[in-house]
């Protein structure tokens, strides 16, 4: 059962669910920053949405580009990401 692109909500009516993509960001070079915690918040995000039936694939601390290429290979290669 596909979703529209435009679609307000997801269809849940099916067993496989699809994949919940996490980008969790913790350090950032630049301005040599660091965001504490973010461990806790991606575990209680893998777990809500592992109940739901999603595969969670986590991505840490990934370079603009990266996210872009990530980002473009779920939309386009139906939702294969390496």
């Amino acid at each position: 059962m596909p979703v529209e692109a435009d679609a307000e909500e997801y269809n849940m009516n099916h067993k496989r669910r699809g994949k919940a993509v996490i980008f969790n960001h913790e350090d950032f070079r630049k301005k040599s920053l660091r965001r504490f915690g973010t461990a806790k918040d991606v575990k209680f995000l893998q777990e809500t949405y592992k109940n739901l039936g999603f595969e969670v694939v986590v991505h840490k601390n990934m370079k603009a580009e990266k996210i872009e290429e990530t980002i473009t290979n779920c939309k386009f290669k139906q939702g294969v990401l390496n």
